[in-house]
């Protein structure tokens, strides 16, 4: 499970890289999933740190989602 979430968060960065939308989404998806191993293997605050991170994801999508829509403004 580590290495394909660690896959999904460099896919993740690369789709940012290339200024897809998408790259958030990819991005919660392997957030939420750190955060269930670290919660499993009793790290928690990396757990947070994820949770965080997510949060971020979530905001970055609905900002990257306003370029995309000019009436959402």
């Amino acid at each position: 499970m580590p290495w394909l979430l660690t896959g999904l968060s460099i896919l993740g960065a690369v789709l940012n890289i290339k200024k897809r939308r998408s790259g958030f989404a990819v991005y919660t998806v392997a957030n939420m999933g750190w955060i269930a191993v670290d919660l499993y293997n009793g790290i928690y605050a990396q757990a947070a740190l994820f949770a965080v991170f997510t949060g971020l994801s979530a905001w970055g999508w609905i900002e990257w989602g306003k370029k995309e829509w000019p009436l959402v403004q």
